[in-house]
């Protein structure tokens, strides 16, 4: 058994390239294998700042939509929160710079309950007849959920769930390129409970407050992050990418550092036995069926000629 350790910083990608998706070279023949052994893969560290934005362009958006009495839309426009880390007053304020003075909306904060409730401004006709806020991806920040449509009344409408502006609560590491695993990891899809392949080696929780270092360490030299390799004799590179909890690429990702640790480890001689012991079998099952063809075909032969003497 030998390891091969890659220590990986985001600094030192090419010039083309992010944080957020960068490729990694191998030396030729560094990581190599023969045809009795097989690659492991670990994640034994890592190491970033939380210094990337958690109001982005991923969940920035929102729409104001107006419909007529025949509920057709009579206007729409869509609005951008201003990317950084916005608290709420920046939110209420942001809001009410943009869509008061025009007479549309106002919204005000609740700090006990910590919700927006959002007034309407524009008046009623049969051409502006209701008044609508599509969250589009801002929901967190305007405290409902994603890609709805809100009715906003002039009583008032308040936010359905409290605002949260911690929108990545997760980092997740991507890995492609010249890597294939044995057995395909498992992630849910965004909309709806089936599971698929991911590409996903590592995940840790954003738990720091901004500015802080976020960190792995695998300092009981646990499996967690440990994967088998499909990878029969080399691999030459590798790509990461950087993801936040629902597979949206964090695009002003801080620099980082990651330590991947390749194991190359001998076969075991039960499983080359068993694999032997198939490709047997395979052989075998081949040759049988080759004769049972040959015996069907001589007897279809002499079924025939007993036929035609019997016929004469």
């Amino acid at each position: 058994m030998s390891k091969i350790n890659i220590y990986v910083n985001s600094k030192n990608r090419k010039s083309d390239e992010t944080p957020s998706n960068f490729s990694v070279i191998i030396p030729d023949g560094l990581l190599r294998v023969n045809n009795d052994e097989y690659f492991t893969m670990s994640i034994n560290s890592f190491y970033c700042y939380n210094d990337f934005y958690q109001c982005n362009n991923n969940c920035n958006s929102f729409n104001i939509i107006l419909k007529n009495n025949v509920d057709n839309i009579s206007g729409s426009q869509t609005f951008d929160l201003l990317v950084g880390n916005p608290n709420v007053n920046d939110i209420i304020s942001y809001i009410n710079s943009v869509l008061q003075p025009a007479n549309v909306l106002s919204c005000t904060y609740d700090n006990i309950k910590n919700k927006i409730t959002f007034t309407r401004l524009i008046p009623q006709t049969t051409t502006n007849d209701t008044f609508y806020i599509n969250t589009l991806k801002a929901g967190n920040f305007l405290g409902f959920k994603n890609d709805t449509e809100i009715l906003i009344s002039f009583s008032g409408t308040t936010s359905t769930y409290p605002i949260n502006i911690n929108t990545i609560t997760a980092l997740s590491i991507g890995i492609d390129g010249d890597i294939s695993f044995s057995h395909n990891n498992m992630e849910s899809n965004l909309n709806n409970s089936v599971y698929k392949a991911s590409d996903l080696i590592f995940q840790t929780a954003v738990n720091v407050p901004k500015g802080y270092l976020i960190t792995y360490q695998n300092v009981d030299g646990g499996d967690s992050f440990k994967y088998t390799l499909g990878n029969n004799d080399r691999i030459k590179y590798f790509i990461l990418s950087v993801y936040d909890q629902d597979g949206n690429t964090i695009s002003d990702m801080t620099d980082y550092i990651i330590h991947i640790q390749f194991t190359i480890n001998k076969k075991s001689q039960q499983e080359q036995l068993l694999k032997s012991l198939i490709d047997y079998n395979k052989q075998s099952y081949l040759i049988i069926g080759h004769i049972f063809d040959i015996l069907n075909n001589i007897y279809n032969y002499f079924f025939k000629i007993k036929s035609n003497v019997w016929y004469i």
